[in-house]
């Protein structure tokens, strides 16, 4: 029992908790959280520490790191803050998903519940697959994806690091979108995303810049 894993989530609120109960769900233990914030996990009923600060963290042996954190940028941001502190990522499947072999996830990777991903699917470091997303064969996912509940990822289509698809959007066979991209939700892409665009609607589209000095809607 001593050489087994201990999971340490960094972030502790909503996306941590739910991270957590996967974890339980898998039959691993928590030993707690890390986070930046005044969030209280205990406050909701899970009975689970929040252990220090993030850059605080002091790795003990058996710890598996996992980023429990929304935004992209973000969590690939954390994830190379705790490498500096020495962190080991672990992944994280939850039992009710399905992963085909082959497929390659990165360290960091957490598949929810529900969600499929197909055949000789790559995914980098720190993806975050949500509840009921799709990810089909053969499709490449860049470091720090978030795929949001419900988004679908189809055969070939290749995402750069750091993008997010919002619920229900849908990247066609074969789409190539680039790194740091943002797909709204319930968005279809047809065709090529530009790095750092944002894009919606059916077919998606990017959204026009702002206007110097304004904020967009």
């Amino acid at each position: 029992m001593s050489n087994s894993p201990h999971y340490v989530i960094a972030g502790a609120g909503g996306l941590g908790r739910e991270v957590a109960v996967y974890a339980g769900d898998c039959g691993l233990r928590v030993r707690g959280f890390l986070d930046d914030t005044k969030a209280d996990p205990r406050a909701f009923g899970l009975d689970i520490p929040v252990l220090s600060a993030i850059d605080a963290y002091v790795p003990e042996p058996h710890d598996c790191v996992l980023v429990a954190v929304g935004d992209p940028a973000d969590r690939v941001a954390v994830a190379t803050r705790l490498t500096l502190r020495g962190a080991d990522f672990g992944v994280l499947i939850h039992p009710l998903a399905y992963v085909a072999e082959p497929s390659v996830l990165g360290p960091g990777c957490i598949v929810g519940p529900f969600a499929t991903i197909g055949v000789n699917a790559r995914l980098g470091a720190h993806c975050l697959i949500n509840t009921h997303a799709g990810i089909g064969h053969d499709a490449q996912l860049g470091d720090g994806c978030v795929i949001s509940p419900h988004a679908v990822i189809n055969g070939f289509a290749a995402l750069g690091t750091r993008v997010m698809v919002g619920s229900s959007a849908v990247v066609t066979p074969g789409c190539v979108v680039g790194d740091g991209a943002k797909i709204s939700a319930g968005s279809v892409v047809l065709t090529e995303v530009a790095a750092g665009a944002t894009v919606w609607g059916n077919p998606a589209r990017a959204l026009p810049p702002s206007p110097a000095g304004t904020k967009p809607k």
